[in-house]
């Protein structure tokens, strides 16, 4: 099963802070809660939120920062950032390419997660 993520399709996410788009929904239920490619444009910032489930960020395309909790870290293509649940958590952008990623939100991210990371690539 092939999905290719169109922006012109996209819609608002967390309280309108994010474009995305739900992949493959009806193929995850029972293993994951969510799981969207998403993305922020310049100025854009992800609504900090928590909740309790695990989550990780994978960054496709573009540059931009993650805070969790008190930590601020900068993201860019490639990385990889785990959430553990009841984690305060943000990303924002402020580069002129959009920063793009997909991400997987479950109370059990286990090998799933693993196979998703090794499927694109990421090292």
């Amino acid at each position: 099963m092939l999905k290719t993520f169109d922006k012109a399709k996209a819609g608002r996410g967390c309280k309108g802070t994010i474009f995305g788009t739900n992949i493959f929904t009806e193929n995850i239920e029972g293993y994951l809660d969510e799981l969207v490619w998403g993305y922020l444009k310049k100025g854009m910032k992800v609504y900090p939120h928590k909740h309790p489930q695990k989550e990780v960020y994978i960054f496709v395309r573009g540059k931009g920062a993650m805070q969790i909790n008190d930590e601020t870290m900068p993201v860019k293509e490639r990385d990889v950032v785990f959430i553990p649940p009841n984690h305060m958590h943000t990303a924002w952008n402020d580069n002129e390419e959009d920063l793009e990623f997909i991400l997987v939100r479950a109370r059990n991210l286990g090998s799933w997660t693993r196979k998703l990371v090794k499927m694109l690539s990421i090292r």
